[in-house]
């Protein structure tokens, strides 16, 4: 028989262990559910407004493929990459020839695979802000606010002005996994780039759609970690961290130790 209340409290002390972790530095806010048994959901601070960085591109997503879903755009509309803004970061998008033509469906790809601001910011400026509040509010984001894209003025302090919490990342994700028409969502995010979060102590064959999201002294991620066992939603969002590296470090470790404790109380 599974012992649930010894699973969730494992994962509770876990949790626990990593909000106060960091030196004590900063805010730490953490949400964990199973997707099926043992049924769990154990939290700290999910109610906590912090910035979203880019988690708020898989809102992106979901609005652009809602319209699409109601014929509002076509997301086979071709764009030159010439045409989109140009960023001091990386970008994936310098791949190719300024002539080359990209659907906006494939814009949205390159945003959540490897989360390239230029095609974000391209699909914000289709959607513009009604279509995004607007999705925000039908997936009763109530303490998400989105007013600021990815251009390079939005990027530093600006970009705080996104903000979420745990408690709305999640039900996001969980719309994600159980909407049929945003079946190229989670094929996007299952394959994102960016592993060195809540996948990156995993084992290889354990997929997990998720996104992560980064600011000076913010390193978020969500997702849903697709273990054969049971599939476990998790949320980690941060603030005021004083080493970007040390807490994605951690945020891995204490993801493993808890797939672990769940997975292992599922066997049983």
């Amino acid at each position: 028989m599974i012992d649930s209340d010894g699973v969730r409290a494992a994962v509770a002390a876990q949790i626990q262990e990593f909000a106060q972790g960091g030196g004590g530095v900063g805010v730490r806010s953490v949400l964990v559910k199973t997707l099926g048994a043992p049924q769990l959901t154990v939290a700290h601070q999910a109610d906590r407004v912090l910035p979203a960085a880019s988690l708020a591109k898989m809102i992106l997503g979901v609005a652009l493929f809602e319209a699409g879903e109601r014929g509002d755009l076509d997301l086979d509309a071709r764009i030159r990459v010439g045409e989109l803004s140009t960023t001091m970061y990386p970008s994936v998008m310098q791949a190719f020839d300024p002539e080359t033509t990209v659907t906006v469906r494939e814009l949205c790809g390159f945003s959540l695979v490897t989360s390239d601001n230029p095609a974000a910011e391209y699909i914000r400026s289709v959607l513009q802000q009604d279509r995004i509040d607007a999705v925000i509010k039908e997936l009763r984001l109530n303490s998400t606010a989105f007013p600021a894209g990815f251009s390079e003025r939005e990027l530093g302090p600006l970009g705080r002005v996104n903000t979420t919490t745990a408690q709305d990342m999640l039900r996001l994700v969980e719309h994600i996994d159980r909407t049929p028409h945003l079946e190229p969502l989670r094929r996007y995010l299952v394959n994102y780039l960016r592993n060195d979060r809540i996948p990156s102590r995993l084992d290889d064959d354990v997929p997990v759609r998720h996104k992560t999201g980064s600011l000076r002294g913010v390193v978020n991620d969500a997702g849903i970690v697709l273990h054969p066992d049971v599939p476990i939603a998790m949320v980690f969002l941060t603030d005021s961290q004083s080493d970007n590296v040390r807490t994605a470090r951690e945020i891995g470790e204490v993801s493993e130790r808890i797939v672990r404790i769940i997975t292992e109380g599922a066997a049983h």
